[in-house]
């Protein structure tokens, strides 16, 4: 994948999980990361996989590959699930997705 699709799948990936409250975007190991009161929930790295986290333990992370074919509605959805899983109760109570 060229460094432009791959700047065109962070751009992606950055406009989904900016629909979510109190989400930041930093650098976290070379990686493009997302995260909600300074816990990751999901990240980019420098293939342009997507890495979404898939359990409350903060070690379980799911790979999903953006391409061509990338199904956007399941990367949004993984997006906001891991979300959930990161955030914490008060944010989640307050209405998050």
């Amino acid at each position: 994948m060229s460094d432009d699709q791959i700047s065109s799948q962070i751009a992606r990936v950055r406009e989904i999980a900016s629909l979510l409250p109190r989400v930041e975007e930093q650098v976290l190991g070379g990686d493009k990361a997302f995260s909600v009161e300074q816990k990751a929930f999901a990240k980019v790295d420098d293939a342009g996989t997507l890495h979404v986290l898939t359990a409350v333990d903060d070690t379980t992370w799911t790979r999903i590959e953006l391409n061509e074919d990338t199904d956007w509605a399941l990367v949004e959805d993984a997006i906001a699930r891991s979300w959930e899983l990161s955030a914490p109760a008060g944010l989640l109570e307050a209405g998050g997705r």
